[in-house]
């Protein structure tokens, strides 16, 4: 099966949005946490481990995804660079197979080696904000007000068969009504 049909065929900007936009979104902001040299104890390394398709989610969000499903142990590779302008700048790498060395990946309109401050802005719409919101996610509280309808409406309904099942049990055991029988053969009514 092809990926491109799960995230590329209708509104693939918005599916890309929630799909890969959330990944995306914490990869950038520990990349700008990276850059911040007062933190106490700067991050070297930051490691994901997900399935294919999260990884053709993040990349269909970048726009980088170059069709084919990615092999087992594939990765992305975003590195941080400090330049000598004290400026940071972003590469991304797609790795796919340990003999050969990482493929070179590029944001659309953007170089190899993408300014950070550039890479943050091209990718500002495809991070959401409010997840929930955008996936038109239920809060908590409406969940347990339909699970508490669904009890009640579920127990009305059992009591119901059970009422229904005792009336037809009883019709049952009854016993044949009385008949009247009359002497010499006559039938009165």
């Amino acid at each position: 099966f092809d990926f491109k049909f799960l995230f590329g065929i209708h509104q693939q900007a918005e599916k890309s949005r929630l799909q890969g936009g959330v990944l995306l979104g914490q990869i950038l902001k520990n990349i700008t946490a990276a850059t911040n040299s007062s933190r106490p104890q700067r991050l070297k390394l930051i490691a994901y481990s997900a399935h294919d398709s999260t990884l053709v989610a993040l990349q269909m969000a970048l726009n980088v995804y170059n069709g084919n499903q990615p092999p087992y142990a594939s990765c992305h590779i975003f590195e941080l660079y400090q330049e000598d302008s004290g400026n940071f700048s972003v590469e991304m790498h797609f790795w796919n197979e340990s003999g050969k060395e990482p493929f070179p990946l590029a944001l659309p309109d953007c170089p190899q080696r993408c300014p950070l401050q550039d890479f943050l802005l091209k990718t500002q719409s495809i991070i959401t904000e409010d997840w929930e919101h955008d996936c038109q996610v239920q809060s908590i509280n409406q969940d347990s007000v339909m699970i508490i309808i669904l009890a009640i409406g579920s127990a009305i309904l059992l009591l119901l068969v059970i009422l229904l099942l005792t009336v037809l049990f009883r019709l049952r055991s009854q016993p044949t009504g009385y008949h009247y029988v009359s002497d010499g053969g006559e039938e009165q009514s």
